[in-house]
């Protein structure tokens, strides 16, 4: 899905949200984005990169961010400068949560990259092993973790229309409170 296929983007909203990242050792490393939709149920939230780094050679590139409160994973839609699709990345996570203008998650490690109408690349087992060979997952934990793996090996492409129809609901959202 290129961010140009359907009507143009609505202006970018100017409220601001905070993704917080937690780490499985406590470690935070937070990015600031655009605020196109935070509800109980979905938080979209969009950066454009200009390049500065660490993202040297990225200027023009847009990761929409997905999270649902109540699954386990949130997702990256990432468009290239011209605004052509250039994969989606989804990540297992616990404890989503936004409040005071902050998305905050835990990281649970496991990755996959999914190119349109391509299988997941399935990235970072070997720290998911070496993390449960240390014991620092709960039984929660990797169970989270081995169905978010199911979920990137048998159904890859539900997961992108979950992520298009949440970006798509965080756009209609602007642009009819754009309208008012």
């Amino acid at each position: 899905m290129s961010e140009s296929e359907s009507e143009p983007l609505p202006a970018s909203p100017s409220a601001r949200l905070i993704e917080r990242k937690i780490t499985l050792d406590g470690a935070v490393q937070e990015f600031p984005l655009e605020r196109w939709l935070v509800a109980p149920e979905l938080i979209v939230g969009r950066w454009v990169s200009d390049g500065a780094p660490p993202f040297e050679g990225s200027a023009g590139f847009t990761s929409w961010g997905v999270w649902w409160p109540q699954r386990p994973y949130g997702a990256y839609r990432i468009h290239r400068p011209d605004g052509s699709l250039r994969l989606y990345r989804i990540d297992a996570l616990e404890a989503v949560r936004c409040e005071g203008g902050v998305i905050e998650y835990r990281d649970l490690l496991l990755d996959a990259l999914i190119r349109p109408g391509e299988a997941a690349l399935i990235e970072d087992e070997d720290e998911v092993a070496e993390a449960e060979q240390a014991k620092l997952l709960s039984s929660e934990q990797r169970w989270r973790i081995a169905w978010v793996r199911g979920m990137f090996e048998r159904r890859p492409a539900l997961l992108c229309e979950r992520i298009d129809a949440a970006i798509e609901q965080a756009v209609e959202a602007v642009r009819a409170a754009a309208e008012r």
